[in-house]
């Protein structure tokens, strides 16, 4: 019974290095190819494969919680933050930390500073979810490592600001629609 497990197993995984091998050679032309960035195989085709990582890079999964992004009010131009403070007294972490500034502007509440520390933050989502007016949200940024200390992982409100320009220009950042409950 031993030998058998063992038999299995091997055959197993020559079957799948031998389909990994075949499918590369199948895709050769186009995969190497300059030009766009090659598709994800279908979840059909068997065998696994490799992306070439610093040149192409897998999207994030719709619920991906990356480090937080301020979005923009596209009618107006300004942050949608109204600088309650929610975020800030929700945050388990203490990472958030927001002062509101003493003018409105657009007859808006407006934050004067929002910092935010990605070093102690644990991406609970929890500021993200009590925010009314829909202004926080986890961007897709993977790469956010940094050689340097301190000062590096926190954010600013032109940082969040700028990395809600960057990944929602039109305000929205698009979630998965939450399937409606049965009562």
């Amino acid at each position: 019974m031993l030998g058998y497990g063992i038999l299995k197993g091997m055959s197993v995984t020559l079957r799948r290095f031998i389909d990994t091998y075949t499918g590369d050679l199948r895709q050769f032309p186009r995969r190497y190819a300059s030009g766009p960035v090659y598709k994800r195989m279908a979840i059909t085709q068997r065998g696994a494969f490799t992306i070439q990582y610093p040149e192409e890079q897998m999207p994030m999964f719709p619920r991906y919680r990356g480090p937080l992004m301020l979005l923009i009010d596209p009618k107006k131009g300004i942050t949608k933050c109204i600088a309650c403070g929610q975020c800030e007294r929700v945050c388990p972490t203490e990472s958030i930390k927001v002062t509101r500034a003493e003018e409105k502007v657009q007859d808006q509440r407006v934050p004067e500073t929002y910092e935010y520390d990605m070093n102690t933050c644990m991406f609970c989502g929890f500021c993200v979810q009590i925010c009314p007016t829909d202004a926080l949200a986890h961007s897709p940024e993977l790469e956010t490592g940094t050689y340097s200390k301190g000062d590096a992982l926190v954010l600013d409100l032109d940082q969040m600001l700028e990395l809600g320009r960057k990944h929602a220009p039109d305000g929205v950042w698009p979630v998965e629609e939450k399937e409606a409950v049965p009562s």
